[in-house]
């Protein structure tokens, strides 16, 4: 991951200002982090948070088709790449 100029100025204040954004930063203390075994992994530190959303019937099947012909496309390119690259293998020659 690249991150813009942006992106890092507000990394190094949230940072700075020991500041809690939500789905952004956590402040936590030493403690805690004892009582993870020192893990510094992000996700240890958040809260999750699941988002149910009522569908349909009609509106999970939309929904699923629209994920198999997106899977579908996916894949047919992923072949595409496959054959590109294995002709361009053989192809290829020491010189």
């Amino acid at each position: 991951t690249v991150l813009r100029d942006n992106e890092i100025e507000s990394i190094i204040d949230t940072f700075n200002s020991q500041e809690v954004k939500e789905d952004f930063s956590v402040l936590v203390t030493n403690e805690q982090i004892k009582e993870k075994n020192y893990s510094f992994s992000a996700g240890q530190y958040f809260e999750v948070k699941i988002e149910y959303v009522e569908l349909t019937p009609e509106e999970f099947d939309a929904k699923m088709s629209e994920y198999k012909n997106n899977l579908k496309e996916l894949f047919a390119e992923g072949r595409d790449f496959e054959e590109k690259i294995n002709k361009q293998v053989e192809d290829l020659k020491y010189e």
